[in-house]
């Protein structure tokens, strides 16, 4: 018999991958509780011994997504320079086969339009996420505060480019978009 705590983990657990699931696809605010709970095996009325309130599963959620996506685009790159590296996040980034994943993609094409509604937290949290992205992708240059402006518009290149060409779908166009920021990134 699994003891309560961990059995209440493991609820918990569910509840997280359902709504990052959701946040991945659907957004921060598309999906309801109800549908989070559903995708968990779960009812609604289990919903508050687990979490405050929705923004709170979804902050929460939004972190876990973060944390994973880092450690994926990082995860595939390989010791180089930092412009190499750079460059092999960029080519991971904005591939065809991440552009068209339905799961594990990155989350910020689906919910970036709704973050100036969503309270400061979502807010801080992007920019933690974006300032870890970012001071990896200067780590070991020489001179950091030079780097981090070229690194800073490569992470507005990608995020960009990727949104539109989530946007449009697999046609030639988003191809050739992503195509144009990968030649892009320096």
């Amino acid at each position: 018999m699994i003891p309560r705590s961990e059995q209440k983990q493991e609820t918990r657990a569910r509840i997280l991958a359902s709504a990052s699931e959701a946040l991945r696809s659907r957004g921060l605010g598309a999906s309801s509780v109800g549908e989070v709970m559903a995708g968990a095996g779960l009812t609604v009325g289990g919903f508050y011994a687990h979490f405050e309130n929705k923004d709170a599963l979804m902050l929460e959620a939004l972190e876990r997504v973060f944390v994973e996506r880092r450690a994926q685009l990082f995860g595939l790159i390989e010791p180089g320079t930092p412009a190499e590296q750079r460059k092999q996040a960029a080519r991971a980034y904005l591939s065809r086969k991440h552009r068209d994943m339905d799961e594990q993609c990155c989350p910020l094409p689906a919910i970036l339009s709704e973050l100036p509604k969503q309270s400061e937290a979502f807010r801080g949290l992007l920019e933690k996420h974006l300032q870890l992205l970012l001071k990896a992708m200067v780590a070991g240059e020489p001179d950091r505060d030079a780097m981090r402006q070229t690194a800073l518009a490569d992470l507005a290149t990608m995020i960009g480019a990727l949104t539109l060409a989530r946007a449009l779908g697999p046609t030639p166009f988003s191809d050739e978009l992503l195509a144009a920021a990968k030649a892009a990134i320096r």
